[in-house]
């Protein structure tokens, strides 16, 4: 479906919008620094979207993830990395169709409470959980000499996000459900597969340990076998439709 979807929609993709989300976020963050106000401006508020103010609906993608400029070259250098990652494994079709599902659902979510605000804050988060489930080895310095593997920091975040939906309110348990969607709709179907390549491989060891101790071979007059008496010799004699197990010490003369 996703192939079919690209040859008909991939001439309308967005080259290099990590750049672009970079950009946006750079170009507001120094805005906000210069008139705070602005930052009322540019939040996803439904009314306000009902009332004619229409750009909210795009450039709510650009609010900054942090004010504070150490923290907002961090948060940039993170969205650099994770996403020309994901960029560079999906192919730009599919990451734009990640991005734009989730600031369509965004969107759709808002409305379900109009007069409270939203953010992209929920879909950046779902965007760092899909390199996470990717590149679960890759490792972050934390405090730039801390290394810990992404897969942690996922869990972490995910776990965050759990808990932020049960405190939330009605707009925010959308907001939330949307990522948690959006991350299912694209990786689902691999964790299932996982599941069951995981469940597969765990019946066949338990299939292997019982054959490893089940005895091949069990005489039919002392019941030893070759797993309680592995130097003993065990031979068969016809029997009534079956051969019929003997150890060397009950051979039938």
């Amino acid at each position: 479906m996703l192939k079919q979807l690209e040859r008909k929609l991939g001439r309308f993709c967005i080259p290099h919008l990590t750049w672009l989300l970079i950009g946006g976020q750079v170009l507001f963050f120094m805005g906000i620094l210069a008139n705070p106000d602005l930052y009322g401006q540019i939040v996803l508020i439904p009314n306000k979207v009902l009332e004619g103010e229409v750009w909210r609906l795009l450039v709510f993608m650009f609010i900054p993830e942090s004010i504070h400029p150490l923290w907002f070259a961090f948060a940039m250098y993170i969205l650099y990395l994770i996403g020309n990652a994901l960029e560079a494994h999906w192919g730009e079709f599919r990451y734009n169709l990640y991005i734009f599902v989730g600031m369509f659902g965004t969107i759709a979510a808002s409305f379900i409470q109009p007069d409270q605000p939203a953010t992209n804050f929920y879909l950046m988060t779902s965007i760092f959980l899909a390199f996470a489930y990717l590149y679960p080895d890759f490792e972050f310095y934390l405090f730039f000499f801390l290394p810990v593997k992404v897969k942690y920091l996922g869990m972490l975040s995910a776990a965050f996000l759990v808990f932020e939906f049960i405190q939330t309110d009605l707009a925010g348990k959308a907001l939330i459900s949307v990522a948690f969607l959006n991350f299912s709709l694209f990786f689902s179907a691999d964790i299932m597969h996982r599941v069951k390549g995981r469940r597969r491989r765990m019946e066949q060891k338990v299939q292997a340990i019982k054959q490893a101790s089940t005895p091949f071979h069990i005489c039919s007059i002392c019941k030893r076998n070759d797993l309680t008496d592995p130097q003993l010799h065990f031979r068969y004699q016809p029997g009534n439709g079956e051969p019929v197990c003997y150890c060397e010490d009950h051979m039938p003369e």
